[in-house]
């Protein structure tokens, strides 16, 4: 029981309760009323039988003593048929004052009552003799009634006892009407209850709606709610209550919001540079931890980029410090937008910046990005009316290839930083062992200025075909370097390195001027193949860059129209300005152009249609994924339709897979390149395995 009530008190609602309580109280007084009521009225029937016996028991004495004093009881016949007749009387019997029966009728049961009847003494009076379960017996005694009284009669005639009556009464009467009261008394006192609960269930409803209302407030604030407001209604003491909490909810909601812009204030003061409001070194590592993990899961490769600011120190001690400050505002503002969107840009410390550039293919963009960034950096800042002119020095690490470690990463990236420093070269990819010695990047500059004389450059080509058909159409001439005793060395390699020192102009040169000679030599064999050549910024800057084209055109003697030239799009965006006029000069001659890695870098569309180029190459890093990404997939559906819409070609680079050729036939792509059809070889394996099959198919 007293679980019951702990359940009852701790997992109902208060309006639960108080209805459960309610109603159990008005239906026990339902109840009680019922039985009280139905206990009265039947004492009230009961004495009312019991006064009718005593009646019926004392008229049948009186008109039962003519039998009596002649014992004929056919005299009293009349009388007791007219007794009977009652319904409740089930037996009349008349004895003598001997207890001798002179006459029995009805239903009579002898055990149930005593044997003799013990009538009242002196007096004509009914009395209840006897009471068993289901009956009453009166008894009267029969007196003898005397003749009317003689004026000469002294004395007063004396009644003589003749003998008694009893009359036996059925309480069937009595158990059927009280059943009847019962039932009665239960039916109104219950309806009466059911009234009187639908009429307190709709006053607790007025009353108590207020007070849910507040509850259902409470209840919402505590389920976590913060911007919750009672209702101000009903009576006095709850509108208090609602306006108290009201009060409370909204004390409580502006010392959350202190507390959470207090939290968010000491959160960015940890965790971010209070000057630049770039993320500060803490910040920073944290950010590498979490790039190293994601690369590790997905087997990618990041860059870090460790950025100093050169002559920072001239700045701070001659223009003052708080110029010194504004500068690194602006340097960061400079380097955050020339970085890809999801790449993090850091204050590390003094003038130093970190980068982190994660989901790499290819070195290729963190050499981009840190061009973009020296770009950048060199434009003149203009503070307080001064043109302040600084520089950049950036070191590459990358990721595994240059540490597993942050501290190794950063390590790396530092000495790298201090090379591009000490040579001043912009820029730098960490090499092995550079932190024991410099020299090595001196001895692989000088072997590499060297390797053109020494025949140690070769190019390579690697075949383009026509989607639509399968033919080859063209190749791309790509430049290897094969040294005596650094082997085969990437491109990712020295092409920096040609760049980062100049030597890339000549390199380029001889590279076109090989390329225009094989593709002369098989186009004199029927072969008439376009070869597609790599531009770098260096050359287009060059101001003889447009004679060198023609004259090595006129030397080789090879159409103009079967070269094409490849500019990529970061270098197109950079020098837009500056390389447009090159590039009609270029189209003047019959030169074809050619975009490449289209998608790596940020094309403005108005500047796109008004590049005179042919075509457009898509990045390899989007057609890897172009069967399992939607995202991909996406972007090279659209930069096809895009091309197609300036009525430029699209050649899609690295196609590896049937899968990823199916998928480009579907896009309308125009020409493909990529291992899947050949490797990049050297000119005798690709005239062996490209055009020998080329000329079989004519």
């Amino acid at each position: 029981m007293n679980k019951l009530l702990k359940i009852f008190l701790s997992k109902l609602s208060f309006r639960r309760q108080l209805s459960i309580a309610v109603t159990f109280g008005i239906l026990c007084l339902a109840l009680f009323s019922s039985l009280v009521s139905s206990w009265q009225a039947n004492e009230q029937v009961q004495r009312t039988l019991i006064e009718q016996g005593r009646h019926i028991t004392e008229n049948l004495a009186r008109q039962s003593a003519l039998a009596l004093l002649y014992a004929s009881p056919d005299n009293a016949a009349e009388a007791v048929s007219a007794t009977l007749a009652f319904p409740s009387v089930v037996s009349v019997e008349i004895r003598d004052t001997d207890q001798r029966v002179l006459l029995a009728r009805g239903n009579t049961r002898p055990a149930e009552f005593p044997k003799n009847f013990v009538p009242p003494a002196g007096a004509e009076l009914a009395v209840l003799d006897a009471e068993s379960a289901g009956a009453w017996r009166f008894v009267a005694s029969v007196y003898s009634r005397p003749s009317a009284a003689s004026p000469f009669q002294v004395q007063e005639a004396r009644r003589e006892r003749l003998g008694d009556v009893a009359v036996v009464m059925s309480k069937a009467a009595l158990s059927q009407m009280t059943s009847d009261i019962f039932i009665a008394n239960m039916s109104s006192s219950f309806s009466f209850a059911l009234l009187i609960l639908f009429l307190i269930r709709f006053l607790t409803n007025r009353m108590t709606r207020p007070l849910n209302q507040l509850s259902a407030s409470m209840a919402r604030a505590e389920a976590g709610e913060s911007n919750v407001r009672a209702v101000l209604s009903g009576p006095k003491d709850i509108a208090d209550m609602a306006r108290a909490f009201n009060s409370m909810m909204a004390a409580l909601e502006d010392r959350i919001a202190a507390v959470s812009h207090a939290e968010r204030r000491i959160r960015h003061l940890a965790y971010n540079d209070t000057l630049t409001e770039l993320p500060n070194r803490m910040q920073f590592m944290d950010l590498l931890n979490q790039a190293m993990d994601r690369a590790r899961d997905n087997g990618q490769m990041f860059a870090l980029l460790f950025l100093d600011l050169n002559r920072f120190k001239n700045v701070n001690d001659t223009l003052g410090h708080d110029v010194g400050d504004r500068l690194l505002i602006a340097a960061g503002l400079r380097i955050r937008h020339s970085v890809r969107a999801g790449d993090s840009v850091s204050r590390f410390g003094g003038d130093e910046f970190t980068m982190l550039l994660e989901d790499l293919d290819t070195t290729t963009v963190a050499l981009t990005v840190s061009q973009k960034i020296c770009l950048a950096l060199a434009a003149p800042f203009e503070i307080d009316g001064h043109d302040i002119y600084v520089s950049a020095s950036i070191g590459i690490s990358v990721y595994p290839a240059d540490g597993m470690d942050g501290n190794t990463l950063l390590k790396h990236a530092d000495s790298a930083m201090y090379r591009a420093k000490k040579n001043n070269s912009g820029y730098e990819f960490y090499e092995s062992g550079m932190e024991a010695t410099i020299s090595e990047h001196v001895l692989m500059e000088g072997a590499l200025r060297r390797a053109e004389g020494r025949n140690e450059l070769l190019v390579y080509y690697q075949p383009k075909a026509v989607l639509a058909t399968g033919a080859v159409s063209g190749m791309e001439a790509l430049v290897r370097w094969k040294h005596p005793e650094f082997g085969l060395v990437p491109p990712a390699r020295f092409i920096p390195l040609a760049e980062e020192t100049g030597l890339i102009v000549s390199i380029g040169a001889w590279v076109l001027r090989a390329a225009c000679t094989q593709a002369r030599i098989w186009a004199d064999t029927g072969m008439p193949l376009a070869v597609a050549v790599n531009l770098s910024g260096v050359q287009l800057r060059q101001r003889d860059f447009i004679d060198s084209v023609r004259a090595v055109l006129a030397e080789t003697g090879l159409d103009p129209t079967l070269l094409e030239l490849e500019i990529t799009e970061s270098v197109l965006m950079e020098q837009a300005k500056e390389i447009l006029s090159t590039l009609h000069q270029l189209k003047e001659i019959g030169v074809q152009l050619a975009i490449d890695d289209f998608g790596t870098g940020y094309s403005s569309l108005s500047y796109l249609k008004r590049f005179p180029v042919d075509t457009l190459k898509i990045d390899r890093s989007f057609v890897r994924d172009v069967t399992s990404d939607p995202d991909d997939a996406a972007l090279v559906t659209g930069i096809i339709a895009l091309a197609h819409s300036l009525r430029l070609k699209v050649v899609a680079e690295g196609v590896e897979t049937a899968e990823q050729r199916d998928f480009l036939v579907r896009c309308d792509c125009d020409l493909i390149q990529g291992y899947l059809l050949s490797q990049p070889v050297p000119p005798e394996m690709f005239e062996r395995k490209m055009l020998d099959a080329v000329r079989r198919a004519q």
